[in-house]
């Protein structure tokens, strides 16, 4: 019981200072490997907490270490910091000051949140035993940041878990706590086909490199389909496709572009494959050859069963505690679990591909969806997401 008043008080008291500085941050939003002033606030925060943090070689993120004092387990929380190229139109007080770009996804919520979430586990050290690490990471829109900090030594001390917490533009409170993956691998496909130029008067001097590739494009069509379990999530798509100079000449070149998805890294294996195998078969028998190249995109995040388990039964046996004061009565909004793959793409994947991790996503109000200029927040239910994963990670390094 002690443990969860001084939850609450904690969090009451710190949010109006967590809005305040979640607005900070949203007025000056920086972009990808930009968010030097984002930053700045944090260690201005770390510092007057007394929490001690590091620079990371991977500018400008920020890891903070805070320790219990007592033998246990080490927990990894993660907050990214990033915002987006969209010019903002929500009609709040403080609007984006920065032209043209704007906190379109909640970063702002999230670093603002995660540092409530360190305030309250520093203060409550008496309840629980190990260390917490506080990641918070630039560009995760676009950049991979977090692959970056993570080829930077940031894992180097493997901790025992991770976690993240996501707000999104759904049912006030609701909570979405995925068993499995979660999102997936995105990567980039570079087919460059080559023929052989001619004139068009005489078709048999050449090799019609746009036919090639033609060919090749119905052949992928079917890839999925035909290759792959219909029980996988996978998608492909060339989505853009260039070659030829002139109408009255056979092209001896065409590039193509284009996106797989893959839920399990078994089917981007096989889908790598079959690209290669395929185009080659069809280039070589047509007379020309090609050159394939990937560009491995974000990891998929994979919620771990028992740990994900572990968060939905903590929310549910604190759901009064943690909905106190809140608009939100009884019933209180669902925790949504099981299967909640989407083929969207996150970069807290490569924190999950390394150790058992649990993404948490959490509605703040129904409205525009996020990498909108509408995109808003109620932040009523910022402190919701600090008493939640204060919350879970307290009980997780309780044992």
């Amino acid at each position: 019981m002690e443990q969860v008043e001084t939850l609450l008080r904690l969090s009451d008291s710190l949010e109006k200072h967590t809005i305040a500085v979640r607005r900070m941050i949203h007025q000056k939003p920086e972009l990808a490997f930009e968010e030097y002033k984002t930053a700045g606030l944090v260690m201005q925060e770390l510092r007057r907490m007394g929490i001690p943090y590091e620079e990371s070689p991977v500018e400008p993120g920020i890891v903070a270490v805070i320790d219990s004092g007592k033998p246990g387990k080490l927990l990894m929380l993660r907050a990214d910091m990033d915002a987006l190229p969209i010019e903002e139109t929500a009609q709040v007080s403080f609007r984006s000051l920065n032209k043209g770009v704007m906190h379109a996804c909640g970063h702002d919520v999230h670093t603002a949140n995660l540092l409530a979430v360190g305030e309250i586990l520093n203060g409550m050290k008496e309840f629980w035993s190990g260390r917490v690490k506080l990641v918070f990471q630039p560009a995760e829109e676009r950049g991979g940041g977090g692959r970056q900090m993570i080829e930077a030594g940031l894992m180097e001390e493997l901790p025992d878990a991770c976690m993240a917490l996501h707000v999104t533009s759904d049912q006030r409170g609701k909570f979405y706590v995925g068993v499995g993956p979660v999102t997936a691998f995105s990567d980039r496909c570079e087919i460059v086909v080559h023929g052989k130029a001619a004139h068009s008067s005489e078709p048999q001097e050449g090799v019609d490199a746009v036919y090639i590739a033609a060919s090749i494009i119905v052949a992928l069509n079917t890839l999925v389909p035909k290759n792959l379990s219909p029980m996988e999530h996978s998608t492909l798509n060339m989505g853009m496709i260039s070659g030829g100079a002139a109408l009255n000449v056979i092209t001896d070149r065409v590039e193509m572009h284009g996106m797989m998805r893959n839920a399990e890294a078994q089917t981007r294996s096989v889908m790598m494959e079959k690209i290669r195998s395929l185009s080659e078969g069809i280039a070589s028998a047509m007379g020309g050859r090609r050159e394939v190249k990937f560009e491995e995109g974000y990891a998929a995040v994979y919620n771990d069963k028992t740990l994900a388990k572990r968060v939905i039964a903590t929310i549910k046996e604190n759901e009064e505690a943690l909905y106190k004061g809140l608009p939100t009565g009884e019933p209180y909004p669902e925790i949504v679990t099981g299967d909640l793959l989407r083929l969207a793409s996150e970069d807290f994947g490569f924190f999950s591909q390394k150790v058992p991790s649990c993404y948490i996503m959490m509605g703040t109000g129904e409205g525009a969806p996020v990498h909108n200029p509408e995109f808003k927040v109620d932040e009523t239910y910022i402190k919701l997401a600090s008493r939640t994963m204060a919350a879970v990670a307290i009980d997780y390094l309780k044992d």
